[in-house]
């Protein structure tokens, strides 16, 4: 349909098309979020963790299915569930906030190997200079509940 001015009702549909995609541009240029390593470390390779644990401990199952011992098959199982656990803490682990307002010194143990995850916001924190621990200013909030 052609308009009062000639236009047609496509033409003004292209015109505030192009109005939103440039205001999404420049939105993206304020506000880029995170680098692509950063998102690709935090968030895209726990998919990829998830998904290889799942392949190596069908491959250990299977191996000892076709030996079939039962004892190798419990003791590899548990200690390759215990290796990638260890690992998943080692790259992603994130410490509760209550945890992080204790001021003493971090002890590893068998479940918890380091204190915070190697590609975590907390160790991006901790690269930059930035504390983690925080400190009791201000209200409590287990005054609140």
């Amino acid at each position: 349909m052609v308009g009062a001015e000639g236009s047609s009702d496509a033409d003004l549909e292209g015109e505030s098309l192009q109005d939103r995609v440039a205001a999404e541009k420049s939105r993206a240029l304020r506000e880029p979020g995170p680098s692509w390593r950063t998102w690709m470390f935090q968030s895209a390779l726990r998919t990829y963790y998830v998904l290889g644990i799942l392949i190596a401990d069908v491959q250990v199952v299977v191996f000892w299915y076709e030996e079939g011992s039962v004892v190798g098959l419990v003791v590899s199982l548990v200690l390759a569930l215990y290796l990638e656990f260890l690992l998943y803490r080692y790259l992603w682990y994130r410490p509760r906030p209550e945890a992080l307002l204790t001021s003493g010194k971090f002890h590893p143990t068998w479940l918890r190997p380091v204190e915070y995850g190697r590609w975590t916001a907390e160790a991006d924190l901790v690269r930059a200079g930035v504390s983690i621990r925080r400190t009791e200013e201000g209200p409590s909030p287990k005054e609140f509940l």
